[in-house]
């Protein structure tokens, strides 16, 4: 008789290839999502920024940095951030905007009903004496 062991999840460390966050991921998967920023990515592309990000030197003898695209990342975020946060104030302005509208047609119409009615009995009163 065979028994069958059970094969433990194997996660590897990675980065968020959009808000930066360390994560573990399952190397088997093509694709995760961001518990922090909710941003789907590639698993390979986040293991590999962790790589880059971890990696030893133990030998240089002439390093140029590139900063230009770290910088670049960052503007980007937060551009995107900004963006956000435009569309949710511009969706909760909408939302107000239409609040008040419909505040102001139920308030019109009451107002309306009871002009009306206001007016007709100030009617019958004024009709009543005259002819009473």
């Amino acid at each position: 008789m065979e028994i069958k062991t059970e094969q433990k999840m194997r996660f590897v460390p990675a980065t968020c290839t959009k808000c930066g966050a360390a994560l573990d991921v399952d190397p088997s998967q093509d694709a995760a999502v961001c518990p922090y920023c909710d941003t789907a990515f590639i698993v390979e592309k986040a293991i590999n920024n962790y790589n880059i990000a971890h990696a030893n030197i133990e030998h240089v003898d002439n390093v140029t940095v590139d900063m230009k695209g770290s910088v670049d990342s960052v503007l980007n975020f937060a551009a995107e951030q900004m963006k956000e946060s435009r569309a949710e104030r511009a969706a909760w302005r909408k939302r107000s905007e239409e609040t008040s509208r419909t505040f102001m047609v139920t308030f019109m119409k009451m107002f309306g009903i009871i002009a009306t009615v206001t007016i007709i009995a100030w009617m019958i009163m004024t009709i009543g004496g005259f002819w009473g």
